[in-house]
């Protein structure tokens, strides 16, 4: 099985904010694909919900992420709606579970998987 991380974020935008939801998206996919050990980052808008695919092949690489996104971008996020749900598959580690429960996070057990 496989021992990465993998999330679904999903955020209702407030009124007027897609625009700076997109800019936004633009500056985080463009820092995240420098960081290591992301192997997977999706953003999509329909009408006023947004979700994030992210998929990480480690605790270590999550845990960097997650600690990237509080320092640089955390507040201009959160400022753009409200996060409804946050969906977590994986072994996430009590450090990555720690900063994920900041959004309600629901963690699925994994039954099976591979990555390639």
């Amino acid at each position: 099985m496989s021992k990465g991380i993998l999330y679904l974020v999903e955020l209702q935008v407030s009124e007027g904010k897609e625009e700076a939801l997109r800019e936004l998206a633009e500056e985080m996919v463009e820092s995240t694909a420098k960081e290591p050990g992301t192997l997977h980052y999706h953003w999509a808008l329909n009408d006023n919900i947004c979700h994030t695919i992210e998929h990480y092949d480690s605790n270590e690489a999550t845990f960097d992420h997650l600690n990237t996104f509080n320092e640089k971008f955390a507040d201009r996020f959160m400022a753009l709606g409200t996060v409804t749900s946050c969906t977590v598959y994986g072994e996430p580690n009590e450090a990555v579970k720690t900063i994920l429960d900041g959004f309600g996070s629901t963690y699925m057990t994994t039954v099976s998987s591979f990555s390639r």
